[in-house]
């Protein structure tokens, strides 16, 4: 891993200010510091013609005071006449900027040197194309960015600009120089300000050089206007190595991991994530991960998405959060309305919380009181769930699961509850075979219902996949059964969508794949897109009314987050939602599902694949020891765990529940990304199942 950070970009905070000049001269002051310096110039346009050849200057002076022996196809790979914005002259030339183009050479010169200077074309938001700007390609470099202002007047709000502009595109800002680029008097420079507002360093002044003798001269003048120190300790602390060994040191000093044995994380090389664009995930040291479960089956337009932030700032721009008890807020009510109009019909009114946990929680509430509130009386108290369920890690959520490794060692703190099999079909609880078997196990929870004579509130149930159990996939028309038994019973249809809401199955809900209107419905990750933590929990005027009445009876429903009805966790939902309209994301997930079933088609010929269940874009592979017999690996050879850390090294983020690798992608995943997910996961597989 190198000592220094890949690269370095350039930018300006106005056409013209010589980020050329700056970025040749560093070149040329890093070389004397005993750095190996390339040089890279990804698009220029205003070139010279000269003949039938394009010079580009800028390029042209970079690779001359760097004494680079670099091809300039990899300095330079785009060169464009017409002196307007890159993706501007390559459109009035006929050409498309490819973005990966430019990050090839990029990888090739950081292949070849310490560290790489890249000079973008005019400022941080030039576009390359209609949709990728110079900022877009600095993250997908994963560099920080190095200002160079004028000192001039307008400097203060330039930089402030570009400063601003970085931050909303979660670049590190490197330093600021500011650059003479005229003979110009300039007020004095109030550098603590300019800190104070950018939150970065002023690394120098450098003089305007109207003839330098040579580029010896030419050098020397710069270095004296620069801090030469705090820009090597500059370079020093960006580099991957130092950060990767910082942040990892204070991880494992600090930081205590969700269902980690922290034991084995202590001794293991660790990923911490730094940037993301569409479902590529970045490190410290700049290596990329597939992210093949969506940051834990919440992403759904990828890292980074543009749309997204924009929201974010805007609202933030106005106000972050304020408190929902005694006040709404635009965004809460917005949301609400969109809410009622695409779950199922009569699923009208709208709490919030703030995760999934709370979603359940505040659902068993409501199902308990309702019952209480329509009469003082009633027997209704207790809970039927599915034997496999996870409902969340709240004390209410855990009672009505039945995991033993998250629930059997808190079953003395949670209160009693009925499950009944879960409908597994690969590992039939009750030995019966689909389709013959008639929905039997549906049949069970039927006449549990009659056994507990009228004691039952409302069963809970993850609609069409059991996602935490092992992707377990009911079958069809389990989910609609389930309903219509508890409708004969007057128990009231909990569906956790969760995990499997918001286009997951292929429906908008999972409860629209069988037309079933639960009584409540949780949901939370996919609900802002996998951005920022919001839950809802939805039910009926008719439930809602039970708890409408003179304040002295009581029957207030006591329950609420201080983030309730958060504004920037609701914005974001609303764009999330109109973005799933507009690039038509539920036929995304349709079309890429199919196409994923037909790549896990050639995982089956694996001696360890068991079973391979999916539902839409929620797939789940189960490993064996012994196909036919369908025998388990013993639990202390953690399989499923040493398949998805085999994978990491091969670039995918994993996750196994047990020795089910789930593969749980993003509905923006091309079919490409698709293919290589797959063929990863089949070679992790093939490499760890040989030696058991």
């Amino acid at each position: 891993m190198k000592k220094t950070p890949k690269g370095i970009f350039i930018t300006g905070t106005d056409t013209g200010v010589g980020k050329t000049f700056v970025t040749g001269a560093l070149s040329a002051i890093l070389q004397e510091q005993g750095f190996d310096v390339g040089v890279m110039k990804p698009a220029e346009s205003g070139a010279i013609q000269d003949g039938k050849k394009l010079i580009a200057c800028d390029a042209t002076f970079l690779k001359k005071m760097a004494r680079s022996n670099d091809p300039m196809e990899l300095i330079n790979p785009y060169v464009f006449k017409a002196p307007l914005s890159p993706y501007h002259a390559g459109r009035e030339a006929g050409v498309t900027i490819d973005p990966a183009k430019i990050v090839t050479a990029f990888n090739e010169l950081a292949s070849r040197h310490d560290i790489v200077l890249v000079e973008g074309a005019g400022g941080i938001l030039a576009p390359l194309t209609h949709d990728f700007s110079m900022g877009d390609l600095a993250r997908r470099l994963n560099l920080p960015v190095l200002i160079v202002a004028h000192p001039y007047l307008g400097s203060i709000n330039h930089t402030q600009l570009t400063a601003e502009a970085l931050d909303g595109l979660g670049l590190e800002i490197f330093g600021i120089i500011f650059n003479q680029h005229k003979k110009e008097k300039f007020p004095t420079l109030d550098i603590d300000f300019i800190k104070d507002k950018t939150c970065a360093e002023v690394l120098g002044v450098t003089p305007f050089l109207e003839k330098p003798k040579n580029k010896k001269s030419m050098v020397a003048l710069v270095k004296a206007g620069l801090n030469i120190e705090r820009l090597l300790c500059r370079i020093k602390e960006l580099s991957p190595l130092g950060q990767q060994a910082r942040y990892e040191k204070l991880d494992k000093k600090y930081v205590w991991h969700p269902f980690t044995q922290m034991k084995d994380w202590l001794k293991e090389d660790i990923v911490i994530a730094e940037s993301g664009d569409g479902i590529t995930v970045r490190d410290v040291a700049g290596r990329e991960y597939l992210d093949a479960f969506s940051s834990y089956w919440c992403n759904v337009h990828g890292h980074g998405e543009k749309r997204i932030n924009r929201a974010i700032k805007k609202q933030a721009g106005k106000i972050c959060h304020s408190t929902f008890l005694g006040l709404s807020n635009l965004p809460a009510i917005e949301l609400a309305e969109k809410l009622a109009s695409i779950t199922p019909p009569g699923l009208d009114k709208v709490f919030y919380s703030d995760n999934g946990s709370t979603a359940v929680e505040v659902a068993l509430k409501m199902a308990f009181q309702y019952w209480r509130n329509i009469n003082p009386k009633t027997k209704k108290k207790k809970f039927l769930a599915l034997k496999n369920a996870y409902h969340g890690d709240t004390a209410g959520a855990m009672s009505v699961g039945a995991i033993d490794i998250y629930h059997a060692t808190y079953k003395d703190i949670l209160f009693a509850v009925d499950f009944a099999p879960s409908p597994y079909c690969y590992r039939c609880p009750i030995e019966k075979k689909y389709p013959d078997c008639a929905l039997a196990c549906a049949d069970i929870v039927d006449n549990m219902l009659k056994e507990a004579k009228g004691s039952i509130a409302a069963m809970i149930i993850e609609p069409v996949v059991q996602c935490p159990a092992g992707i377990i996939t009911a079958p069809h028309g389990y989910l609609k059964r389930i309903a219509q038994i508890c409708k004969e019973h007057d128990v009231l249809l909990i569906a956790d969508e969760v995990a499997v809401g918001f286009g997951r199955t292929g429906k908008m809900f999972a409860c629209d794949n069988e037309g079933v209107t639960p009584d409540i419905m949780a949901m939370s990750k996919s609900i802002t897109g996998g951005v920022s933590p919001l839950a809802v929990t939805m039910t009926s005027e008719k439930l809602f009314d039970a708890f409408c009445d003179d304040y002295g009876k009581y029957k207030t429903f006591y329950h609420g987050h201080t983030y309730t009805g958060n504004q920037l966790g609701c914005a974001v939902a609303l764009e999330n939602l109109k973005l799933f309209d507009e690039k038509g994301i539920i036929g995304l997930i349709q079309e890429k599902s199919a196409y994923l079933a037909d790549l896990l088609t050639s995982l089956k010929d694996l001696k360890a694949v068991g079973d391979i269940r999916q539902r839409g874009l929620i797939a789940g592979i189960e490993l064996v020891k012994n196909k036919k017999s369908k025998k388990p690996f013993p639990v202390k050879n953690r399989v499923g765990a040493k398949v998805t850390n085999k994978a990491k090294s091969y670039g995918l983020l994993a996750r196994p529940l047990g020795d089910v690798v789930v593969l749980f992608p993003a509905p923006v995943a091309t079919h490409e990304e698709l293919e290589k997910m797959v063929k990863i996961l089949r070679r992790s597989i093939e490499t760890v199942t040989k030696r058991y």
